[in-house]
């Protein structure tokens, strides 16, 4: 007779409790992915390398989201240059991007130490230092309103030009080069006796065309995928900086997503990053050969010039080192010589 009361009081408390297990099964009802549709920018056409790894990451992030979230690609800078992306990453327009990090100086300073001059000597010793403990805690100093998700690649910088092949530091003298938007590039190119001329790369082939520039500076993939041969006679195998490409997000989309969605487009972003390697590294080396076959006459400098070049940029460097933060470049630059000593 005693169980009856009993038994109403924890129907009671069962009743009571139903509300609030409800609260506390809803945070998980909406980790469920749901419908997204990202816009994802990019300066270089969809058959780059930069366009190779949007691809591979969309059909990932629509086939792990069973088609609910979906990356729709604005490739060739139809959506404007580097630095008008960053801006509309930064206000919410666009919600994904793919750059150097050093355009991102502007915005957090020690992005640039990826563009110190002859730092790194091979793709190893640059995928070893970013996808170790130093790129990975760069990668949280993402500027305000931008999140970093994977480091992907660009390639070692190597310069054209319509006047003459440049082999040795002397025929750098004179020539009016298109750089990017970043100091430390600027910086390079002057400081190996060119004159640097900032612009964004979808004015590029225009002003080599009508002979604004007489050159400019880019991975030879880059030069091949957008016709530069066309109108550069010249390419110099100089190797003066290496870019990775930083795979970034819109951080007012990021504040959107739930942790389910932010953990699928991290994990894409990372498994994309071996493939899109592999692309862009044979596309280098597919493009040095057939830009041979066309046509265009590729200097490689010898390895005597190439460390000449490096010694007489050393004034640069140390002044760059000052601008980044001096620790941070002692930092990195130790971290590259154990990642060579051990190879």
């Amino acid at each position: 007779m005693r169980a009856r009361p009993l038994v109403r009081r924890l129907l009671t408390h069962v009743l009571i409790a139903t509300p609030l297990l409800a609260v506390f099964a809803a945070p998980v009802a909406a980790q469920e992915i749901r419908e997204h549709t990202l816009k994802f920018a990019f300066v270089q056409p969809k058959e780059s390398h930069m366009g190779a790894g949007a691809q591979r990451f969309a059909e990932l992030v629509a086939a792990r989201s069973k088609g609910r979230m979906q990356v729709k690609l604005f490739p060739g800078g139809t959506l404007g240059g580097d630095i008008q992306t960053l801006s509309a990453l930064q206000g919410g327009t666009i919600e994904m991007t793919t750059l150097p990090p050093g355009l991102m100086v502007g915005l957090a300073k020690p992005f640039a130490v990826f563009d110190m001059p002859f730092l790194f000597n091979s793709f190893a010793e640059a995928d070893a230092l970013l996808d170790g403990p130093v790129g990975q805690k760069l990668m949280t100093h993402a500027p305000a309103g931008l999140v970093g998700l994977a480091y992907w690649d660009h390639g070692f910088r190597n310069l054209s030009n319509s006047r003459r092949p440049v082999a040795r530091l002397e025929d750098f003298a004179g020539l009016k080069v298109r750089v990017s938007q970043s100091p430390m590039i600027i910086e390079t190119i002057n400081g190996l006796g060119a004159n640097a001329t900032p612009m964004a790369f979808t004015e590029v082939y225009s002003a080599l065309e009508t002979k604004a520039v007489d050159g400019q500076e880019n991975p030879t993939a880059v030069f091949d995928a957008n016709k530069f041969n066309e109108v550069q006679k010249h390419l110099s195998i100089t190797r003066h900086q290496y870019n990775p490409l930083i795979v970034l997000a819109s951080g007012k989309a990021w504040a959107r997503l739930n942790e389910a969605e932010r953990k699928l487009l991290t994990e894409a972003a990372t498994e994309t990053r071996a493939y899109q390697r592999q692309v862009s590294r044979e596309m280098e080396a597919k493009s040095t050969a057939s830009l041979k076959s066309r046509g265009t006459v590729v200097t490689e400098p010898s390895a005597a010039e190439i460390e000449r070049m490096r010694r007489h940029l050393a004034p640069v460097s140390a002044k760059l080192a000052k601008d980044i933060g001096e620790a941070l470049v002692a930092e990195v630059t130790a971290e590259v010589q154990r990642l060579r000593a051990s190879r």
